[in-house]
């Protein structure tokens, strides 16, 4: 049975030391003269007592093993010292790969059956998309681009000229395609099969109300494909350039998702490869109970970002995961929410679509390759700071792309509307407030990057830091000097951003 401790392994701020008391009454007998001396002191998972003053005092740090120097590779990241809540899994005694034992290799999916509790009539709509405003963007791609679209929709709306974004929601590489592939630049209406639903672009209203809508017969133009993908994961061949522009957005958070009444606290890349590359049956022998019946895990298909980006991860060809298709987004949450055994279902869902489900879901703790501890993507079960996502704790991430077509070297008036504000070095404060309130992070707001597809971590070399902002915005409060311009701000952390002083 994999069940992790339900109690997470919260840090202490300080040890209570009886020692330090006698220290009070008589200076000359010392606990420490240096840092070295300290580690008698360490209890619990907690980690780095430090001297202070001839009294060890610990410095809530953890866990145990953890990377105490600023860190510079992406395993020195993953395990550096941090004071999030963390969950380790234990691959040897819950997998049996205990030292050098190797990973099995995935093998091709058998049928989990078919599609179940997804497919949703979708009356026809009635309105043209056409009329959806009087300058209209069209695009296409991932379906979990809907929190965020609506975020940045009342800004396109007060633009001059104003636009209203239209968006038919697919895949990652349906949205690459769209771009690259003439073939595939006219978007249509998609009706309904007894397995699954019709599916309408849609936009969102003047009250943030979404509203599907009729495209025209022939088809529309897109004018922007949205990808949680770079490009040459969909086709080696697509590459921007002269011809396709691509740019760069916010990082979006995958994780593997569970009902919220689940048993199951936490997973490792290890079980997570069993799970979706060999259905849950360890050829060592090992099951992973209670994960053993595909028929209960919710995927995406193989051109979804969320398959991409976590077959990358767990070393599982992105066409061979087991599992069903939930054909969307809101079907992965759905089909999650609604199982009959919560204990057996299990799903990769975006964190935009499971924060605002948290009452009915849960994000597992993870734990990357060679990580010593499982984390969240937030510092807590509580909070929204996708602090573990920021720092390099938490490996399941990409960046949301968005693709045009140049014309004269240029993006066209419409697709230049959207894709030029996120171009610009320094965010408007409203598309930061967008990205964020839609769970997604600002680079500005991250302090590891990546230049290629789940590639390795390095510093962040953004300039215009947020992320005092962003903890502001997230939690309410934050420990940065508030400014309102850089004369305000200390030599320590000169450059005044959205309000706070930041390093730069």
């Amino acid at each position: 049975m994999i069940k992790q401790s339900s109690s997470v392994l919260a840090l202490a701020a300080v040890l209570s030391l009886t020692s330090a008391c006698t220290l009070a009454v008589d200076r000359d007998i010392q606990q420490c003269t240096s840092d070295l001396d300290c580690a008698a002191f360490e209890t619990g998972d907690t980690a780095h007592a430090f001297c202070s003053q001839g009294v060890c005092v610990n410095s809530g740090l953890g866990p145990k093993g953890c990377f105490s120097d600023p860190p510079g590779t992406t395993s020195q990241y993953l395990n550096a010292c941090t004071t999030a809540q963390n969950m380790p899994f234990d691959n040897c005694h819950i997998l049996g790969l205990c030292g050098a034992a190797l990973v099995p290799e995935a093998t091709p999916p058998v049928s989990a059956g078919t599609l179940t509790a997804t497919v949703k009539p979708t009356a026809p709509p009635t309105i043209k998309c056409a009329d959806a405003g009087q300058n209209v963007i069209y695009m296409s791609g991932t379906s979990d681009f809907g929190p965020l679209l609506k975020q940045v929709t009342p800004l396109l709306m007060s633009g001059s000229p104003s636009y209203r974004p239209v968006f038919m929601p697919g895949t990652s590489c349906g949205g690459v395609n769209a771009i690259f592939d003439p073939n595939t630049a006219l978007i249509k209406d998609i009706p309904g099969t007894l397995t699954k639903a019709a599916t309408y672009a849609y936009y969102f209203d003047d009250t943030g109300t979404q509203v599907n809508c009729l495209l025209d017969p022939a088809g529309n133009l897109v004018d922007i494909g949205v990808s949680n993908l770079y490009p040459t994961v969909c086709n080696p061949a697509y590459v921007t350039g002269g011809i396709v522009a691509g740019y760069l957005g916010p990082v979006v958070t995958f994780g593997f998702t569970v009902p919220a009444t689940s048993k199951q606290d936490a997973i490792s890349v290890e079980a997570a490869h069993i799970v979706f590359g060999l259905g849950g049956q360890d050829p060592l022998g090992v099951n992973l109970t209670p994960w053993t019946d595909p028929a209960y895990y919710s995927i995406r298909n193989s051109g979804a970002g969320s398959t991409a980006l976590a077959a990358e991860l767990i070393h599982v060809p992105r066409t061979a995961f087991w599992g069903i298709d939930r054909l969307t987004t809101d079907n992965v949450r759905d089909s999650l929410i609604a199982s009959p055994s919560a204990d057996e279902s299990i799903g990769i869902l975006s964190i935009d679509y499971a924060d605002k489900s948290r009452g009915n879901l849960r994000v597992l703790y993870l734990q990357g390759e060679g990580q010593i501890s499982g984390y969240l993507p937030d510092s807590n079960a509580t909070s929204l700071n996708k602090a573990n996502v920021r720092d390099g704790h938490y490996p399941l991430w990409g960046y949301v792309h968005f693709y045009t077509a140049n014309i004269n070297g240029a993006p066209s008036a419409a697709a230049g509307a959207f894709v030029l504000g996120f171009s610009v070095p320094k965010l408007d404060g409203g598309l930061i407030n967008a990205m964020i309130d839609a769970s997604l992070v600002p680079q500005c707001a991250m302090k590891v990057a990546r230049d290629t597809e789940m590639g390795p971590f390095m510093k962040n070399p953004y300039k215009f830091q947020c992320g005092c902002y962003f903890d502001f915005r997230t939690t309410g409060r934050t420990s940065c000097q508030a400014c309102k311009n850089l004369n305000e701000c200390p030599s320590t952390s000169p450059a005044c951003n959205y309000g706070f002083c930041e390093k730069e």
